[in-house]
């Protein structure tokens, strides 16, 4: 089950991010899935696995066999053509080999290597000269020394925990098949002991690809790939596990340690769940609703902006800025007002509305923009071109500007394809983590599964990070970098008053906003790192530090 989610996850990945053609999805999907159908022993599962990611990588590469670098480059991003889109390519490759490393996963390279090898020597062939310092390395990781014993265990945590999936590998030498020379079925025995390994290799490139901002379960606790329960083995009683894992055994020391029970779906949104804890408040006590805060942080790890032009990241910002020019304008303007507040009214909830529409019949135009986030500017200046095209003279400068803009790329700048590049993911509310904005009103805050409505609904910070990107100069190809670190600053920034306080976010986000333009938060740099052709184990020397310590 692990090893077959686990490369439709990264079959998943390539498809989203366009590297897999849109004529090849079905089959491709097909390919990857049809290895399985006759697995009946842990050597054909291996095999199957093998022969099931190479279709993936052949769909989206056009080769079958790649170095785990080069897969690693290729979940990364597409191929770059600019010097800054190239090194943006590399800093993300090596954060996800960061991730691997820390986890202390055999690489592909070696496992596959091994397995041709034992395939060879049981067809007679002698043992190629690599296969002992190979095989060695599947013995360099070792499980923590317990800090409780049976007895101990037995008393505190009966039954919580069993990871007998990782301590299977500890005990795998198959140094001695090797130097035998082993029988036919050894040897065949010998590379079915390879698959609990490539099994976590794979799940840990697509626990590796969704690394949340702020990570620091993923670098400080080896066993967390490991110990993914994708059977339900160590918890009794677990039901449907085909989807959404749950994190168990948290807090619970003699138990083992924190891990995931079920398949990989949602694994981005559980990952988020499982680390946004160590995302410090900057307020004591402030109050932060857990599942805002993983929607929060899915918004900025799932999309990409590989393929984000200027002219999209210009368009994004006066979009937003026409609709405040709109709302002033509105504030000295009636017959502007009620169109204004008419399009705002299939956005907004009453209470915010009401507020808006007492600010501008005040005349106070900084006040009416208070209670507005940035999808709601962004939505009425869409909706007011929609409706009155031929009122240029209220777009105002902005709106002059986006009009010129749409004027002449309206390809590159229509509304679906910015949509694409700065919408968010919403598995709820449409079933799917395509990424686009929805245009609703958002959802009230009540915890659990609603507070996560909420915060599928409050689809602002995509659009106001690339706002920000375009007043500060930088290039799309910097969103990768810049959305994960200011998401991370927000969610330590939030401070609600109570459960229905969600205009927090929106102060969060404003305030992360100000700290960026003066300066106060430091730009990610890129760095050269690591080739695709250099071993698993080189690390390139650009990764954001992480915050840790704080509780929600």
């Amino acid at each position: 089950m692990g090893m077959f989610q686990a490369n439709l996850g990264i079959w998943q990945i390539l498809a989203r991010q366009g590297e897999i053609r849109s004529d090849d999805l079905n089959s491709s999907f097909q390919q990857a899935i049809a290895p399985f159908a006759a697995v009946d022993s842990l050597p054909r599962l291996f095999d199957a696995g093998q022969a099931s990611l190479k279709t993936v990588v052949l769909a989206a590469s056009g080769k079958a066999d790649l170095s785990q670098g080069e897969l690693i480059d290729l979940l990364a991003g597409p191929p770059q053509t600019s010097p800054e889109g190239r090194r943006m390519r590399q800093d993300m490759a090596a954060k996800m080999r960061s991730v691997l490393d820390d986890q202390r996963l055999v690489s592909l390279d070696t496992l596959f290597t091994l397995g041709d090898g034992l395939n060879k020597m049981a067809g007679g062939a002698p043992a190629p000269g690599n296969m002992l310092p190979l095989a060695s390395e599947l013995r360099e990781f070792e499980l923590p020394r317990p800090i409780f014993t049976e007895s101990e265990k037995t008393e505190w945590a009966p039954g919580v925990y069993a990871n007998r999936h990782a301590e299977l590998q500890v005990h795998v030498d198959i140094t001695k098949v090797i130097k035998g020379p082993g029988s036919k079925p050894q040897l065949e025995a010998a590379r079915g002991q390879l698959t609990p390994f490539l099994r976590d290799a794979l799940v840990g490139l697509n626990y590796a690809y969704y690394e949340p901002p702020g990570a620091q379960l993923l670098h400080n606790n080896p066993l967390f790939v490991r110990s993914h329960d994708f059977s339900g083995e160590t918890i009794m009683g677990v039901t449907q596990l085909w989807q959404a894992p749950e994190l168990f055994n948290q807090g619970s020391p003699a138990g083992g340690g924190a891990y995931l029970v079920g398949s990989l779906a949602e694994l981005p949104y559980v990952l988020a769940t499982t680390e946004e804890d160590f995302i410090a408040p900057k307020n004591v006590q402030a109050l932060i609703w857990k599942e805002v805060t993983a929607d929060l942080l899915v918004s900025a790890t799932l999309p990409r902006w590989w393929n984000v032009t200027r002219n999209e990241l210009h368009a994004a910002a006066l979009y937003q800025r026409s609709g405040e020019d709109l709302v002033t304008a509105a504030a000295t303007n009636q017959e502007l007002r009620d169109k204004v507040m008419d399009i705002l009214a299939g956005r907004l909830p009453p209470q915010r509305l009401g507020e808006v529409e007492q600010a501008l019949h005040s005349g106070d135009a900084a006040a009416s923009l208070q209670p507005l986030t940035p999808a709601d500017t962004f939505y009425l200046a869409a909706e007011f071109r929609h409706k009155y095209p031929q009122e240029t003279t209220a777009w105002g400068a902005a709106g002059g500007e986006l009009d010129t803009l749409i004027r002449q790329n309206a390809a590159e700048v229509n509304l679906q394809r910015l949509s694409r590049d700065f919408g968010t993911p919403h598995p709820v509310m449409a079933q799917n983590y395509r990424c686009e904005l929805l245009n609703v009103q958002p959802f009230p805050a009540f915890g659990g599964n609603s507070s996560r409505l909420l915060g599928e609904s409050w689809d602002s910070t995509n659009l106001y990070w690339a706002r920000l990107a375009d007043e500060k100069g930088y290039s799309p190809i910097m969103m990768n970098r810049l959305v994960p670190e200011l998401t991370r600053h927000m969610v330590a920034n939030i401070f609600a008053t109570d459960i229905e306080d969600w205009p927090a976010l929106t102060r969060a986000m404003r305030e992360t906003g100000e700290e960026f333009r003066q300066g106060k938060i430091a730009v990610p740099q890129i760095t050269e790192a690591s080739s695709a052709t250099q071993e698993n184990g080189v690390q390139g020397e650009s990764q954001i530090s992480s915050a840790a310590g704080g509780h929600k």
